[in-house]
């Protein structure tokens, strides 16, 4: 489905590129319908956005939530298994199995964003206790299950560091083509918000996501540049709130914990739900923009480390013999992203 958008116009977006802006063009991405729902593992780190993510595919008709597989990152892994349990008893979703993944990269120095989403994971939010544990086989091998007992190829949207999925394909990289699409959260054509070349989620595990994005497998990068769009503000808050819900208390709860946060340290008025785009894009077949760009990410030790590279210049691709191996987003309409997640948990109890 065609995006449709002139680039010319290209002005809400964060740290645009100053010399190429690619093109918006034909989406690669799957999407769900209410006749075919979409079959779909959640990999996250929850988080604030993440908890608004795997609301958002817990309400909507268009997803079949087959899993929720974890991995340290927005807090240690443990509690956001927690957090992911948790989630998925307040949003009414018991039946939708959780597993434990990599607690930390699979190099280097374990990165956490708790002085954003605190030592929880989840802010100030109490969640209610969950009847379930974990699944002892852990996210890879649940994973890996899934994806051989499917059907038809089952999309994954990791929204955390990329570290279970390296896994899973260097394990089962006979598993990779029953992967009908990775619709990940990370990385930035522009700057990054974790350092000023990189963007949480991939800096947490460069090579992860350098395994991930010399893969082969169809990518969509949900990066900083169309997330720093998806905003809400008080009065989405306000509205969440008043849907008189539990899960509308926790979302409400995590989207003014997030606010204070951003006008504490920033001023800023707003919050980027950054990971909810992600789901987003697997719902809505028009609601996110995306351009072709070959990613390639800085494994080095210096002030790159994890910055995505993206170069959509054709001229140069060819120069280089490459060929762009990713979606990535570029735009987004915010207020019609907001009616989305307000109608969706509008449908949670």
């Amino acid at each position: 489905m065609s995006a449709g958008v002139n680039l010319d116009d290209w002005g809400p977006v964060h740290a645009v590129p100053t010399f190429h802006r690619a093109r918006a063009g034909e989406r690669t991405a799957p999407f769900g319908t209410r006749e075919r729902p979409l079959p779909l593992i959640i990999d996250s780190d929850p988080g604030l956005d993440d908890a608004l993510a795997i609301g958002l595919a817990c309400a909507s008709p268009e997803v079949r939530l087959l899993a929720v597989t974890t991995v340290g990152g927005n807090a240690d892994v443990t509690r956001c298994t927690e957090n992911a349990l948790r989630l998925l008893h307040a949003y009414g979703r018991d039946d939708v199995p959780v597993a434990e993944g990599a607690a930390g990269a699979l190099l280097g120095d374990v990165v956490r964003a708790t002085e954003v989403h605190g030592v929880s994971g989840v802010g100030n939010t109490q969640l209610p206790a969950s009847p379930n544990p974990a699944r002892p086989e852990g996210a890879v091998a649940l994973m890996a299950r899934l994806l051989a007992e499917s059907p038809e190829p089952v999309a994954i949207a990791p929204i955390g560091p990329l570290t279970n999925i390296a896994l899973l394909l260097r394990a089962y990289p006979h598993l990779a083509p029953r992967i009908a699409h990775l619709c990940l959260m990370g990385g930035s054509i522009g700057e990054g918000n974790t350092t000023a070349a990189a963007e949480f989620n991939i800096v947490a595990d460069p090579e992860a996501a350098d395994v991930v994005f010399r893969s082969g497998v169809p990518i969509t990068m949900i990066g900083l540049d169309v997330t720093h769009q998806a905003l809400l503000d008080r009065s989405a808050a306000r509205a969440l709130r008043e849907l008189g819900s539990e899960s509308g208390r926790i979302a409400a709860e995590l989207t003014d914990y997030a606010l204070d946060r951003n006008l504490e340290w920033s001023g800023a008025t707003t919050t980027a739900i950054h990971d909810a785009v992600a789901i987003a894009h697997l719902v809505v077949p028009d609601l996110v923009a995306v351009a072709r760009y070959h990613v390639a990410v800085e494994t080095g030790h210096g002030p790159a480390r994890g910055r995505t590279v993206c170069d959509g210049l054709p001229y140069r691709l060819r120069r280089h013999g490459r060929e762009p191996n990713a979606d990535v987003g570029i735009l987004i309409d915010r207020g019609r992203f907001e009616r989305l997640l307000l109608d969706a948990y509008a449908r949670l109890p």
